[in-house]
């Protein structure tokens, strides 16, 4: 069902027809949208279930008023201009309006581009989750930030997604709050899902040297700065968190089957509302690609030193020749080299393939950069020619790439998580990862958490003690 109301420009007095879709399961949405005429940024919530009472559309920068419709022609005569809103939905962008009613929805214009129930599904899983994450789940991140590690265990109240954890020590914590990141993020892994993703990185880790491995992990500083990289990482995700609900339409998106529509753009955020993550988890993933940098040097060429062929020349330059090897020449490279350097033939290096472009972000970083809000496209210039540009890109494909990032962050966070598993082993500390991996598995099989020891040997024990657990409590 469509809401009709009309927004008044707080700078100019035009006016605009929202065609707000209401319905569904989303309790509350954001809404962006730019005056045609002067191009100011209205902004505002709408609220389709509240306890307080807060039923409807509630502006934070501009009035509102109800359409003056014509009782003869039937055409809103009191608007300038009309846009499509949904939380959920790429949506028509700001266009002239000629006052005549639109009888389609931003719903149905969508409904022959993507799996409908499989929309409904995804929304439910989407309100779930935020409202988890807001009343509790966020806790055990921010106290994973400020290092209390040891609690959090007891804020995911020693849960692994369904599973009853007994989490008797630091890496079992993480592996919870691994869980929980896994499960935030399920929807955002589309073709291949994110089971088939983790999986091929863990099966990629699995023929990594243990001996080199270790020299790595000494050479980065030991187990407390891999764990200090984690932090890192999970903090792209708590931040990916704050900007989720803008970027809902973009998720669906993906799934459109015709996604060259020009005229289709994203009615829940603006370029401002998402460039400080774009940034962000640029410089934090890209300052930490050396990791699987080294280790897919590990595993094709067993020395975490030796760099592909394509280094060369780029190690050869006057400014590295002072470093005493490639690998501090590789860490001194700045994150936008770091990226144009990604070699995708290599297995954790495709696997992640950051979504990211080093012109956008410096033109964010710098301030060189124009949006239009009508059009929704973003111009990055150059630095040197600020009237030459670099970059054209549309805000949809920007959230896109957001998304994109999160993914990255948590498959980063499984290369580390790993790198810790197996660093700790000594000291006979030991954790599964989530249940799920290890349905398939035979008792001979490697085990899915990358030990490479076999299954019956690592972590059976514990998966069938979890699994017992569980059948035990459904049947209580």
């Amino acid at each position: 069902m469509v809401i009709p109301k009309v927004a008044i420009c707080p700078i100019c007095g035009k006016k605009t027809y929202l065609r707000i879709e209401d319905g569904g399961y989303l309790n509350e949405y954001p809404f962006r949208v730019h005056c045609a005429n002067c191009r100011a940024l209205i902004k505002g919530v709408y609220i389709m279930g509240s306890s307080s009472g807060e039923y409807g559309l509630h502006m934070y920068n501009a009035k509102t008023e109800e359409c003056d419709i014509d009782s003869v022609s039937h055409k809103i005569l009191n608007a300038d201009y009309v846009v499509d809103i949904s939380g959920e939905l790429p949506c028509k962008k700001v266009r002239e309006f000629d006052g005549n009613l639109i009888a389609s929805s931003p719903f149905l214009e969508a409904a022959d581009q993507v799996d409908m129930l499989e929309r409904i599904e995804r929304l439910k899983y989407f309100v779930k989750n935020m409202e988890e994450w807001k009343a509790w789940r966020s806790i055990a991140f921010q106290l994973l930030d400020e290092g209390s590690v040891d609690f959090i265990s007891t804020a995911l109240r020693n849960k692994m997604g369904d599973y009853s954890y007994q989490c008797d020590n630091y890496l079992k914590s993480l592996h919870c709050l691994q869980e929980v990141v896994q499960e935030e993020t399920k929807n955002l892994f589309y073709e291949p899902n994110q089971d088939d993703c983790i999986s091929s990185l863990l099966g990629v880790l699995s023929k990594t040297d243990r001996e080199q491995l270790h020299l790595f992990v000494e050479q980065m500083g030991g187990v407390q700065d891999v764990i200090a990289s984690y932090r890192r990482v999970i903090y792209v995700f708590s931040a990916f968190m704050d900007i989720y609900p803008n970027i809902l339409p973009a998720e669906t998106y993906i799934r459109f089957n015709n996604k060259d529509k020009e005229d289709v753009g994203i009615a829940t955020c603006s370029f401002g509302d998402i460039k400080t993550f774009y940034q962000d988890a640029y410089e934090t993933l890209l300052s930490l690609m050396f990791i699987p940098v080294c280790l897919d040097n590990i595993t094709l060429r067993n020395d975490f030193q030796v760099y592909n062929s394509t280094f060369d020349n780029l190690f050869g330059d006057w400014k590295y020749k002072k470093l005493p090897n490639d690998y501090s020449r590789y860490i001194a490279l700045d994150n936008g080299m770091k990226l144009e350097k990604v070699q995708l033939s290599e297995p954790l290096q495709q696997l992640l393939n950051i979504p990211a472009n080093r012109f956008l972000r410096n033109g964010i970083g710098h301030n060189n950069i124009k949006y239009d809000g009508l059009s929704q496209t973003i111009i990055a210039f150059d630095l040197k020619n600020p009237s030459k540009a670099k970059l054209t890109k549309s805000l949809m494909d920007m959230a896109i790439d957001c998304i994109g990032l999160s993914k990255v962050a948590v498959l980063m966070a499984e290369i580390l998580l790993f790198i810790i598993r197996q660093e700790v082993r000594s000291e006979n500390i030991h954790s599964i990862i989530h249940p799920r991996f290890y349905k398939k598995v035979e008792l001979n099989d490697k085990c899915p958490c990358g030990s490479n020891i076999k299954y019956k040997k690592c972590c059976k024990a514990e998966i069938e003690s979890i699994s017992y657990q569980a059948r035990k409590t459904t049947k209580a």
